[in-house]
């Protein structure tokens, strides 16, 4: 890390010796127009800041959806559905469980499954624990979701128990 940080100095120091001085006439033209390799550079920020807020809403919306899933009224879970309502296999066993007392979430990087610089449809794997009476249950699988205007919808699930502890 020491090594990096020298040689990040080092080429600081070094631009900083090739800028020319604001009353030269080169530092004139260069000072009006934004250098292509720093409008890219924004450009790719940009693009890259979308696709990591894209990626985090999509995650939020998929736990969002879980702690809603396990209510006694579950409109609000549905809702979150492409068209307003849950498919009607891919995690079926996941909603017959009651009195759900613990949830806990892990998800895998989100897998874009389109090509587009910010993805508008991802799937996003998922590792539930889930507690209530009797033993922990565990659960393993993913979710497809898929982005309409600012809001994520989920449009395909399949979760499964995972195979038994030993």
């Amino acid at each position: 890390l020491l090594g990096i940080a020298v040689a990040v100095q080092e080429g600081l120091r070094r631009n900083a010796d090739d800028v020319p001085s604001p009353d030269s006439p080169a530092a004139a033209s260069t000072a009006s127009a934004p250098s292509p390799d720093a409008a890219g550079a924004a450009a790719s920020a940009g693009l890259q800041a979308a696709h990591d807020a894209a990626m985090q809403d999509a995650v939020s919306a998929v736990h969002a959806y879980l702690a809603a899933v396990f209510k006694d009224d579950r409109s609000e879970a549905d809702a979150m559905w492409i068209h307003g309502r849950p498919a009607s296999q891919g995690e079926a066993d996941l909603r017959t469980l009651e009195d759900v007392t613990g949830l806990r979430v892990d998800n895998a990087r989100p897998q874009p499954l389109d090509a587009t610089p910010v993805p508008t449809a991802l799937r996003i794997p998922v590792h539930l624990r889930i507690g209530g009476q009797g033993p922990l249950r565990r659960y393993s699988g993913h979710y497809d979701l898929r982005r309409e205007g600012e809001t994520w919808r989920i449009t395909a699930a399949s979760i499964d128990p995972s195979p038994a502890q030993r």
